[in-house]
C-alpha cells in the first residue's frame, strides 16, 4: 500500500525557493522575506527548505517555532536560545541575540521564525532587531488574517523584510504533487475533485489522501489512480480545521451549517435563516464570501469548511437544517432547473415527506443537465413514493446510460405487464430492443443490423412516436447505416438526434452515447476531421457535467486524436481517463483505443496490458464491437513481431463483421491486414469500395491493389489519399510498403524518398513505431518470415510454440533460423533477437537524408 508518510516533494514553489535563497545569501534588498498565507498552503515548509537547503556547511540555520501556548511565556519561542534570567530585562534579549547570531567556523546565520502572529512581545522584538540591525537574515511566517505583535507588523510596514503571499497550489501543480506521492498517474476525474476539494491545501490534501487511501476509495484501476465513492473526513482533520476556524458562536456556527448543509445561498435566505449579524460575524471571520452580484450568493470561504462541519454534525440536524432549507426554497421565486434540483435533493435528505411530482420534475431537470446519476437516484425515489410512467422510463433511460442494462431490462420487463396506452408501449418496446442489443441477447435474429435498420426505419414513420423511441429509432439507425458503409446518409439523421438530445429532458443523458456512435460512423467511412471535429463540440457541450459523461467525452476525445495520428495525445487523453467500470460499452471501446494507440508507438508490452479486461468484456455481450476487438489483438500481436498471427486476427475481424453485414468495419479490419503486409486482401476491399461511403474504402483497395501488384507509385497513390482524408498513421504505413518495394525493385534513391516521406509521417504521428516502418527505415538482409520467427524466438517461444504459431512445421523454423545466422553472421537466439532489437531502436530515432 502506498505511504503518505514520508517527507512529500516540494511542487510548485520553484519562484519562492530562488527568492528566498537570494535573500538570504544577501543578493535581495531586504534582510529577509515574510511569507504570508492561509493555514495549511505550505509556508513552514517552504522557510524550512529554504533555510536548511542554502549552502550547507557554510549557513548554520536556527529554527524556533512560536506557539499559542509558549505565547504566555517571555520568549517562549526563543527559550533554547536564553540564559539565566539576568535582572536587566535588556541583557535577556542581548543574550537570545548573540546566542542566535553567533556561530564557530566563520559560518553565517539564518534565523526561521514559524507563525510568528503568535509570538509574544519579547519574542517579536527580538526579531525585529535582528532585522532593524542586519545581524542575520530572516524568514518569517505569518497567516493571513490573524493579528500579530507590533514589532512583527513593523517588519513589512516599515519594510525591513519583503513580504509574500504564499498561494494555494493550482489545479495542475496540486495533480503533479499527488502523481509524486502516489509513484503513478492520477486520473483527470480524480485529480479535479482532489482540487475542488482542497483547493490547493496541502495540508488538507495530505489528510485526506491519507483516508481515501485508507479506505481503498482511493486505488489503481489500469494503472491509473481513480477516486470513486463520497470521500469521508477524518476525525483528525476535522479537529484540524475547527482548530483552524476556532470556536464558533452559536449563530454563527449556524451560518456556516447552512451552507455546509446547502451551498451556495443567496444573502437574504440566509439572513432569513440566521440573521443578519450572524452572516456578517461569519464574513468578518473570513468563513464566508459573499459574490457582489444581483443575488449575493454566499459561500463557504474553502470546501473543507463545510466537511468538516458535516463530520461533527449530528444527522438530525442536519436533516433539521435542510428541510428549512428546501422550505425556504419552495417559497422563493422559481428560480429554474437549479433550484428545483437542489430543493428535490434537499427534500429526500430532510424530514420532509417526499413529493414524487417534485422528484420526477427534478428528475428531469436533472437529466437534462446532464447528470444521469442523480436523474436515476431521483426517478427512483418518485417511483417509491408513487410516481407513475414517466417516472419509470426515465430512470430506464438513465440505468442504460449508466450501463446498468440488466436493471434496466427487469425495469421494462415489469413494465409490459401493466395497462400501458399505444404511446407508452411504443417507447418501452424501444427501449427493451435497444437494451438488449447492447446486452448481445440478440442471436435469435437472423441480421441484426438489417432487422434493426427496418425496424427503425418503420419507427421514424410512425404517428404515435414519442421523444423515447425517436431517440432510440434515430441511433439504432446511425449504428446500421455506419455498419453498413451508409455513411452519407447519417448527417440529417444525427442533427435531428442531437437536436432531439436537447430539447427533451428524457433522452438528454444520452447524448454522448449518440456521438459515440456518430463519431465512429465518421471514423469507419474515412471522414477523419468530421469526427474529430463532432468529438471536439460534445467535450464543450459537457465540460460541466459531472461524473461520467466528461470521462467518456474523454475517450471520444481519445478515439479521434488515434484516427488522426496525434498517438501521444490519444494516450493521454486514455490513460488518464479510464472508462467508468459500470459502463461496459465504454470500457471496451476505451480498451481497443488505447491498446492500439500503445502499439502503434511501438510499445508492445503496454499494449498487451489491458487486453485480459477486453477479452473478458467482449466474451459476454457488445457483438457490434467484435470486428475491432480483433483488429486490436491483431495490432497487439504485431507490435509484438508476430504478424503472420496478427494477419489472421484481423481476417477474423473481417469474417465477423462480413458476416454481420458491418461492411464499414470489414474495410478497416482488412486494410489493417494489408498494412501488415498480406497481398490477399485486394480482390474483398475493390469489391467494398464499391459499395461502402467514404474515402476509406477506394484508399484501402488501392493500397492492397498495389502492394499485390508490387507498384510503388500506386502505392504512394494510396498513402496521398490517406492524408488527405486525415488518416497519416495509414498514409505512413502505405509510404514505408512504397519504399520497401522501391527496394524490392532495386530503385534505391525513390526508396529512400518514400521512407523519408513515411518517417515524416511518423515524425507527424508523435513517433509512430509500425512493422511497416521498421522495415522501411531499417533495411535488412532477413525476409519477413526470418524476422518474424527472431522475434518470437526472442521473446523465449521454443522453435515448437514458434511453429504452432505460425502453423508451420518445426523442421521449417529450424531452417529459419539456421539460413538467418548465415547472413547475418551471428548464432544463438539472443545474439539473433538482439539484431531486430537493435533494428528497431536504431530505426526508431533514424531520420533519413
Amino acid at each position: 500500500m502506498v505511504s503518505t508518510a514520508d517527507p512529500w516533494p516540494l511542487v510548485g514553489r520553484e519562484e519562492e525557493l530562488h527568492l528566498l535563497n537570494a535573500t538570504i545569501t544577501g543578493t535581495g534588498g531586504y534582510g529577509g522575506i515574510v511569507i504570508a498565507g492561509a493555514a495549511g498552503v505550505g509556508k513552514s515548509r517552504l522557510a524550512r527548505e529554504a533555510i536548511t537547503g542554502v549552502r550547507p556547511g557554510r549557513w548554520i540555520p536556527r529554527w524556533a517555532r512560536a506557539t499559542a501556548s509558549a505565547r504566555m511565556l517571555p520568549l517562549g519561542a526563543f527559550a533554547e536560545w536564553a540564559t539565566d534570567t539576568p535582572r536587566d530585562p535588556l541583557l535577556v534579549v542581548r543574550g537570545v541575540i548573540d546566542h542566535l547570531t553567533t556561530a564557530s567556523n566563520g559560518a553565517k546565520v539564518v534565523v526561521g521564525v514559524d507563525d510568528a502572529h503568535l509570538l509574544d512581545d519579547k519574542s517579536a522584538f527580538v526579531v525585529l532587531q535582528l532585522a532593524q540591525r542586519r545581524l542575520a537574515p530572516i524568514v518569517v511566517t505569518v497567516r493571513t488574517g490573524e493579528p500579530a505583535p507590533d514589532a512583527i507588523t513593523a517588519l513589512w510596514k516599515d519594510e525591513h523584510l519583503q513580504r509574500i503571499e504564499l498561494q494555494p497550489l493550482s489545479e495542475d501543480e496540486t495533480t503533479e504533487l499527488v502523481t509524486a506521492v502516489l509513484g503513478g498517474r492520477l486520473a483527470t476525474s480524480a485529480a479535479r475533485r482532489l482540487w475542488s476539494l482542497t483547493r490547493g491545501n496541502t495540508l488538507y490534501l495530505r489528510h485526506l489522501l491519507e483516508q481515501e487511501l485508507a479506505s481503498e476509495r482511493l486505488s489503481r484501476n489500469h494503472g491509473i489512480w481513480e477516486w470513486t465513492g463520497q470521500p469521508t473526513i477524518s476525525g483528525g482533520l476535522a479537529d484540524l480545521i475547527s482548530t483552524q476556524i476556532g470556536a464558533l458562536p452559536d449563530d454563527v456556527g449556524t451560518v456556516v451549517d447552512a451552507l455546509a448543509a446547502a451551498e451556495p445561498l443567496t444573502e437574504q435566505m440566509l439572513v432569513e435563516l440566521t440573521t443578519p449579524d450572524a452572516v456578517q460575524a461569519a464574513h468578518s471571520a473570513g468563513l464566508i464570501t459573499i459574490e457582489a452580484d444581483n443575488e449575493h450568493p454566499v459561500r463557504l470561504a474553502h470546501p473543507m469548511y463545510g466537511e468538516a462541519r458535516r463530520a461533527k454534525t449530528t444527522p438530525m440536524r442536519l436533516r433539521r437544517l435542510r428541510g428549512h432549507i428546501a422550505t425556504a426554497l419552495a417559497s422563493a421565486p422559481d428560480a429554474g432547473p437549479r433550484d428545483l434540483i437542489r430543493r428535490a435533493v434537499l427534500t429526500l435528505e430532510s424530514n420532509l415527506t417526499p413529493d414524487p411530482t417534485l422528484l420526477t420534475n427534478a428528475a428531469l431537470a436533472a437529466s437534462s443537465s446532464l447528470d444521469p446519476d442523480l436523474a436515476e437516484r431521483l426517478a427512483h425515489a418518485a417511483i417509491a413514493g408513487g410516481a407513475g410512467h414517466e417516472a419509470k422510463v426515465l430512470r430506464a433511460l438513465t440505468l442504460g446510460a449508466l450501463g446498468r442494462g440488466d436493471e434496466t431490462e427487469d425495469l421494462l420487463a415489469q413494465l409490459t405487464i401493466e395497462d400501458l396506452t399505444d404511446d407508452q408501449v411504443l417507447d418501452v418496446a424501444a427501449l427493451r430492443g435497444a437494451n438488449l442489443v447492447m446486452l448481445n441477447r440478440v442471436e435469435e435474429a437472423e441480421s441484426v443490423l438489417l432487422a434493426a435498420l427496418d425496424a427503425a426505419q418503420r419507427a421514424l414513420q410512425s404517428p404515435h412516436l414519442t421523444n423515447v423511441g425517436e431517440q432510440c429509432a434515430l441511433t439504432s439507425l446511425i449504428v446500421a447505416l455506419g455498419d453498413l458503409g451508409k455513411a452519407d446518409q447519417i448527417a440529417p439523421i444525427a442533427a435531428r438526434a442531437y437536436d432531439l438530445a436537447a430539447h427533451s429532458s428524457l433522452v438528454s443523458s444520452h447524448r454522448v452515447s449518440l456521438c459515440d456512435y456518430h463519431t465512429r460512423a465518421l471514423r469507419l467511412a474515412g471522414y477523419v476531421s468530421e469526427a474529430d471535429a463532432v468529438a471536439t463540440q460534445m467535450l464543450h457541450a459537457v465540460a460541466d457535467a459531472p461524473g461520467w459523461l466528461h470521462v467518456t467525452s474523454e475517450l471520444l476525445m481519445g478515439q479521434a486524436a488515434l484516427a488522426s495520428g496525434r498517438l501521444k495525445q490519444a494516450r493521454n487523453r486514455l490513460e488518464l481517463s479510464p472508462a467508468p467500470k459500470a459502463l461496459v460499452w465504454a470500457g471496451v471501446a476505451w480498451s481497443c483505443a488505447l491498446i492500439q494507440a500503445r502499439a502503434m508507438s511501438g510499445d508492445p508490452a503496454a499494449a498487451a496490458r489491458n487486453l485480459g479486461y477486453l477479452d473478458s468484456a467482449c466474451s459476454t455481450g457488445f457483438a457490434y464491437l467484435t470486428p475491432e476487438y480483433h483488429a486490436t489483438r491483431a495490432w497487439v500481436a504485431a507490435s509484438g513481431g508476430a504478424l503472420t498471427h496478427a494477419i489472421e486476427l484481423a481476417h477474423q475481424g473481417a469474417e465477423h463483421a462480413a458476416e454481420h453485414h458491418q461492411y464499414a468495419q470489414e474495410v478497416v479490419c482488412l486494410h489493417t491486414a494489408t498494412r501488415f503486409g498480406d497481398t490477399a486482401t485486394a480482390h474483398r476491399l475493390r469489391e467494398l469500395a464499391d459499395q461502402v461511403d467514404g474515402p476509406r474504402a477506394p484508399a484501402a483497395a488501392q493500397h492492397a491493389t498495389a502492394l499485390a501488384a508490387g507498384d510503388p507509385d500506386g502505392i504512394l497513390d494510396a498513402s496521398g489519399q490517406f492524408e488527405d482524408m486525415g488518416d497519416p498513421l495509414s498514409a505512413m504505413d502505405a509510404a514505408a510498403h512504397a519504399a520497401t518495394t522501391h527496394r524490392h525493385h532495386g530503385h534505391n534513391g525513390s526508396a529512400l524518398t518514400a521512407a523519408a516521406r513515411a518517417q515524416r509521417l511518423a515524425d507527424a504521428c508523435d513517433g509512430a513505431r509500425t512493422p511497416a516502418l521498421a522495415e522501411a527505415l531499417q533495411p535488412s538482409p532477413l525476409t519477413g518470415r526470418q524476422r518474424e520467427i527472431i522475434t518470437l524466438a526472442a521473446q523465449g517461444l521454443s522453435n515448437k510454440q514458434i511453429a504452432d504459431r505460425l502453423t508451420v512445421s518445426v523442421r521449417t523454423v529450424e531452417g529459419h533460423l539456421y539460413r538467418a545466422s548465415l547472413k547475418t553472421g551471428l548464432a544463438g537466439r539472443n545474439d539473433l533477437g538482439a539484431t531486430i532489437t537493435g533494428e528497431q531502436t536504431s530505426a526508431r530515432g533514424q531520420q533519413l537524408e
